[in-house]
């Protein structure tokens, strides 16, 4: 194995075992979740009742990706195509952190900072994600 696939493959269970946490949290302990986010992001949500709701389906479908990712690195180099999958999930919250980057901040409170490190870590999983698929194609 590569550096690049080391990498790569330590990124995977850590954002697998991460959308798990968030998951669980989110389903079935929402108001934990919120304090969890904010100590996490630093976000301070304004109304937290409907928040509490969306957190349900948004942790369900944290959950399933956690789980397909924990699968795609038993055998990374089987289902290493779902890697393009996760890939873009991570293009999409970047694409929104960056749009909606003041919104962020005047709703949540995230701070410049809070925000681009997030971006960060995103573009660094799509880095090796990408790296990963186009030494395998």
């Amino acid at each position: 194995m590569s550096i690049i696939d080391i990498l790569t493959l330590i990124y995977l269970v850590i954002f697998s075992v991460y959308h798990i946490i968030q998951g669980i949290m989110s389903v079935f302990y929402s108001e934990k979740a919120i304090k969890f986010n904010e100590k996490l992001y630093g976000y301070k949500p304004k109304e937290t009742k409907q928040l509490i709701m969306n957190l349900k389906p948004w942790g369900s479908l944290a959950l399933a990706i956690g789980v397909i990712g924990l699968i795609v690195a038993l055998d990374i180099n089987k289902y290493f195509i779902f890697l393009l999958a996760f890939a873009f999930l991570l293009g999409l919250r970047i694409g929104y952190r960056i749009i909606f980057r003041k919104n962020i901040y005047d709703y949540w409170q995230v701070s410049l900072w809070q925000n681009w490190r997030t971006i960060l870590i995103q573009i660094i999983g799509i880095i090796l994600f990408s790296l990963f698929v186009i030494n395998r194609l």
